[in-house]
């Protein structure tokens, strides 16, 4: 399994406070079967800046400090960028890329995706890059109209989901349209979003959720596949899931919902 958002570089924004609180959970990661992470600090400028040089050295003390321990999870580096005006040149300045790739994590006020929201998608786009709306189910707007991403990714966002969503650690109504966005395919990417603020069990427990009530080969779409593309840098299909209505007569007109994976 791969984790696609977490916070667990140390003192650089709101995740880990400390060296040693970072070791534990990647440990933990580590023993549940996390083989690859991406460290998704904060980037939000005015806020949460730093030197790419400061981040690599944590990361880097990290990785090492995790060998020393015995465990054999690979960390990458990644950002969570928060879209503000020049944003796009930030990112290519300071390669606040996903790993070596082109995919970036952006985020915006999660009360609602702002009219500049498209603005901003399209200058990354314009620009070469891959934009990754970070856990999408928590916008209110998205939670107001949950089919309302599809839009996004037709016009070439793709979609990441907490695991605490589905697990419901930020309440019913994300919890909700978390499982709107899996079930309907209009999620590509699973990340915990780990703060560093308790055990990590949150990313184990959604897998299991998704394997139970939808099937294993999404489980490992989500955890698996789909973030290995991410790493190696390919293209993840925006659409993986089709949907067929059947009517079955003329006096009552019914509908089957038919999950069918390339």
């Amino acid at each position: 399994m791969i984790d696609t958002h977490c916070h667990i570089i140390y003192g650089i924004d709101d995740g880990s406070r400390d060296f040693d609180s970072s070791i534990k959970q990647l440990l933990a990661m580590d023993a549940g079967g996390i083989t690859h992470a991406f460290l998704t600090s904060h980037y939000f400028k005015g806020h949460y800046e730093y030197s790419r040089e400061d981040y690599l050295q944590k990361l880097e003390a990290l990785q090492q400090g995790v060998r020393e321990r015995g465990a054999k999870i690979e960390l990458i580096p990644g950002f969570e960028v928060f879209l503000s005006p020049s944003v796009s040149e930030d990112i290519q300045k300071k390669n606040l890329t996903m790993g070596d790739s082109k995919y970036v994590l952006v985020e915006t006020e999660l009360n609602g995706l702002y009219d500049d929201f498209d603005h901003h998608v399209f200058g990354l786009l314009r620009a070469g890059y891959k934009p990754i709306l970070a856990h999408a189910e928590r916008y209110v707007s998205v939670m107001r109209k949950p089919s309302s991403v599809r839009s996004l990714i037709e016009r070439n966002v793709y979609i990441q989901i907490n695991a605490g969503s589905l697990t419901g650690l930020y309440g019913e109504k994300v919890r909700q349209t978390a499982w709107i966005l899996v079930d309907n395919g209009w999620a590509h990417l699973l990340g915990s979003d780990d703060h560093v603020r308790g055990t990590y069990k949150n990313y184990f427990e959604a897998v299991n959720l998704i394997k139970e009530r939808i099937d294993e080969h999404t489980a490992r779409l989500l955890s698996r596949e789909h973030p290995q593309m991410l790493i190696e840098g390919k293209n993840i299909p925006y659409k993986y899931v089709h949907v067929e209505r059947h009517h079955h007569d003329h006096s009552r007109r019914r509908s089957i919902w038919r999950r069918i994976f390339g």
